[in-house]
């Protein structure tokens, strides 16, 4: 509740139109009381009386949050979906074949010690498994190096010092 005064009409609307735009700025709407001057002036004196009865209307998608089963989910049932995980909501695996969406690309950010080179040798694996796909790892750290040995894999070493190099 928002009681405004001013000595003159003009004033008035000068500081109704501050508080509006200060409201709209937080996104709140301030609504006028018409016909309910004298209830909304009892209701803003220091009594402890609320004389104006004030409906909130909720939109669809603003109730939607409070319903428990309105999780975005990503399932796709096919014989190259690889497992990515656990939605932390719903608890429903996460499986999913990139090549099927529309940007299969994808990132892996996490936190020292979070398990972001667990998840990428994860996918490694399951995608060595389950597709016909080569992978291809640049590895400066040479981290990957037992995982390819034991997938039967190649591991090419490329320094200004070895025989093997890009673009000629």
């Amino acid at each position: 509740m928002v009681l405004n005064t001013a000595d003159n009409h003009r004033q008035l609307g000068n500081n109704i139109f501050q508080a509006g735009s200060i409201a709209q700025k937080y996104n709140c709407q301030l609504t006028r009381l018409d016909f309910q001057q004298e209830e909304g002036l009892m209701s803003c004196l220091p009594l402890g009386l609320n004389q104006i009865e004030i409906q909130r209307g909720l939109t669809t998608s603003s109730t939607a949050i409070f319903v428990p089963f309105t999780t975005q989910e990503l399932f796709q049932n096919g014989k190259e979906a690889l497992y990515y995980g656990i939605n932390a909501l719903s608890n429903n695996l996460i499986m999913v074949d990139r090549k099927l969406l529309k940007n299969p690309n994808g990132l892996i950010l996490g936190t020292p010690g979070s398990g972001k080179s667990f998840s990428a040798k994860r996918e490694i694996a399951n995608c060595f498994l389950l597709t016909s796909d080569d992978v291809i790892i640049c590895d400066p750290e040479a981290e990957y190096a037992p995982l390819v040995e034991r997938l039967h894999g190649q591991v090419i070493k490329i320094s200004p010092t070895s025989t093997n190099y890009i673009n000629p």
